[in-house]
């Protein structure tokens, strides 16, 4: 593949990252994006760095780096840590919390572990996926009603075939019958 078009920086699930620099060097995009939070891990590849959150910056989202730094350090004494940046420049909020909903599931950060909140906003897409899926049975249990109905119907009769040699009938009038001439 020519050099030019090897894309640098970290991938998470199809979302390319840009290449981690040190959280202290950080400064947030104008933009809105995704962030994760890194640290360095050998057993992690193709590059060694292992995510411990991930989150989201710009347009309504918290101001979130300084304050939760000391909560990240805490879940991951003596290791430095990294931040990379995924900008989503024209994305809604929902859209961005979709995104790291999935990374997180994918990913399962030590910082946002299996008892993960996302909070009402990730409840209520948890609500419209449920009601999603339902409707999507109910078509189907529809379908499958209307299929087996289908088996249980009568069968259509047809009329019975004439057996043997059946001379075509000659009509009967007066006329025919040569009475009354």
């Amino acid at each position: 593949m020519p050099p030019y078009l090897a894309a640098s920086g970290i991938r998470f699930n199809d979302c390319f990252f840009s290449e981690p620099i040190p959280l202290a060097e950080w400064i947030p995009p104008k933009c809105a994006g995704l962030f994760v939070i890194l640290v360095s891990d050998a057993n992690w590849a193709p590059r060694p760095f292992q995510p411990i959150c991930f989150g989201e910056f710009g347009n309504n989202a918290q101001e979130v780096a300084p304050r939760n730094a000391t909560t990240w350090q805490q879940g991951v004494p003596d290791k430095g840590l990294f931040v990379a940046v995924f900008p989503m420049p024209f994305s809604t909020t929902q859209q961005r919390l979709a995104l790291r909903h999935d990374l997180v599931r994918g990913y399962n950060p030590v910082c946002q572990g299996r008892d993960y909140d996302p909070g009402p906003i990730g409840l209520s897409q948890k609500v419209d996926e449920l009601e999603r899926r339902h409707r999507e049975q109910a078509a189907q249990v529809g379908q499958l009603v209307a299929s087996l109905n289908r088996l249980f119907e009568p069968l259509p009769v047809r009329p019975a075939r004439r057996m043997g040699f059946v001379p075509p009938a000659a009509p009967v009038g007066p006329e025919t019958t040569g009475i009354g001439s």
